[in-house]
């Protein structure tokens, strides 16, 4: 079993800090992102349970909910995610991303070159009345995780799939749960999640810690230092 979390606090800016929780496992990141209008406890024990395998995990509140700074401001939703990723990549190299719901259109900005290779697409729906644009989505390795006895939901999933730029893999089940529920009512599935993330993300991790070794071994030694250590 791993260690509890620990609270956690990423600063976007001035006015804005985003609260939530870190399960400091020595191994590559994930970071889950919950829906509009829901918290970080809407994941339950999933985060836990991927920290088990040997992951370290980083579950956070979007502006204006749960414990975090700021207001619900849609338009602004997609760049303050983009802040938080380098935030997150900038101290963690390469990061695995997993949301559900609306939130997931967000992803499809980010991609390989922004640090984020892998995503996980639980139960994706549509965001913007418009569509998605397609043209300025990205390149990553998606999976896209639904149940098929939701009409509405796998519709919109079987809609999108074909157009995500990059690896992709679909995995559904027979259930009408969608996020979060949907794992729980389908435990293989976070099977899937955990296999999809390892098989994608430790190359990229692995890189990472070869090019920042350096740095990485500063700040080790920073840390032996400090007034108070042993």
């Amino acid at each position: 079993m791993t260690t509890r979390p620990l609270p956690i606090a990423i600063r976007l800016d001035s006015d804005v800090v985003l609260r939530g929780h870190e399960w400091s496992v020595d191994g590559p990141a994930v970071l889950f992102l919950h829906d509009l209008g829901d918290d970080l406890d809407s994941w339950g024990s999933i985060t836990g349970r991927v920290a088990d395998h040997g992951f370290r995990v980083i579950s956070v509140e979007l502006p204006g909910h749960g414990l975090s700074d700021g207001d619900v401001d849609l338009a602004a939703l997609g760049q303050q995610i983009g802040m938080m990723l380098r935030e997150v990549c900038g101290s963690f190299g390469p990061v695995a991303v997993a949301t559900y719901g609306s939130v997931a259109e967000l992803l499809l900005d980010h991609g390989d070159s922004t640090g984020v290779p892998v995503q996980v697409m639980v139960s994706p729906s549509p965001l913007h009345p418009a569509g998605i644009d397609w043209a300025a989505t990205t390149h990553a390795s998606r999976l896209v995780l639904s149940g098929t006895l939701n009409a509405g939901a796998h519709g919109h999933v079987e809609a999108i799939y074909p157009k995500l730029l990059g690896p992709r893999m679909l995995v559904t089940a027979a259930s009408a749960a969608t996020g979060p529920d949907l794992l729980a009512d389908q435990p293989q599935l976070l099977e899937h999640l955990v296999m999809f993330v390892r098989r994608y993300l430790t190359g990229p991790h692995l890189q990472w810690i070869a090019e920042h070794a350096d740095q990485i071994e500063a700040a080790g030694a920073h840390q032996q230092t400090a007034p108070g250590t042993d």
